[in-house]
């Protein structure tokens, strides 16, 4: 019962946004100019989904998502791992971790271009740096997380070192791992949209920015919509993932 309450305020949540969405413009909340209903945004959304331009905006700005992310995950997690297993490489780089963590990572994407471009490769770039800085103080978090005295008791055991590897350490480290990713695809979805509406010759983000600028609100708001929907469901999988692998884990430590 406790499990579905959660379930419930999302679902409630999201159920009274999308009727004060629709309510707001038709009771003079807001002007339908500014906008729309979400029952006219819908068709909208549909049809820009038949549409071959958008839909090549729409692959290019998801390949650059999965490029970015496949490449810094694996890097920003080893820099964590190596960093969290290292007590005196923490205490020489953390300072510096921490500062580029605090500063914003925005007030440099005119230097990614004026080094980059408006390329793929500067979106790349510009997205892998802000998901980085989340990833890397996760993978050391899950380092830390590692219960000692089940390290000992692994150890006195006899267990071996890939056992230690399997049994141990990668179980213990999951779930805060994979909330560290989680929050690194976001990161990565929005680096890569922010960079495409400052300056871009494809991509939702181009797009997005040219609606904004042109007025035409029904089509900015189905943009946005469609991308809500995708990045919602895809923190929900790994959502999903992330509290399996803490059940898992907390059953085995029960054993």
């Amino acid at each position: 019962m406790n499990r579905r309450i959660p379930t419930l305020a999302r679902f409630l949540f999201v159920a009274g946004v999308l009727i004060l969405w629709e309510a707001a413009p038709r009771v003079g909340l807001v002007r339908p100019s500014d906008l729309p209903p979400l029952s006219t945004i819908l068709p909208v959304l549909w049809g820009l989904l038949h549409q071959p331009r958008f839909l090549a905006d729409l692959g290019y700005t998801v390949l650059e998502v999965v490029i970015a992310f496949l490449i810094v995950a694996p890097l920003a997690l080893a820099v964590g791992f190596f960093l969290g297993e290292n007590e005196r490489a923490e205490r020489v780089f953390g300072p510096g971790l921490n500062l580029m963590i605090a500063v914003p990572k925005s007030v440099f994407l005119p230097v990614f271009i004026l080094a980059l471009g408006i390329g793929l490769t500067q979106k790349v770039v510009f997205a892998m740096s802000l998901a980085f800085f989340v990833i890397v103080p996760s993978a050391i978090a899950a380092v830390h997380s590692i219960p000692k005295a089940l390290v000992t008791a692994a150890r006195s055991f006899g267990a071996g070192r890939w056992q230690m590897y399997l049994h141990i350490y990668a179980p213990a480290m999951a779930p805060v791992v994979l909330g560290g990713l989680r929050l690194g695809v976001i990161l990565t979805v929005f680096g890569v949209l922010f960079a495409e509406m400052y300056a871009s010759s494809m991509g939702i983000g181009r797009r997005i920015f040219a609606w904004g600028e042109l007025g035409e609100m029904p089509q900015l708001f189905a943009a946005v919509l469609l991308i809500v929907i995708l990045t919602a469901s895809l923190n929900a999988a790994m959502q999903a993932c992330e509290n399996y692998s803490r059940s898992r884990f907390a059953l085995q430590s029960e054993r």
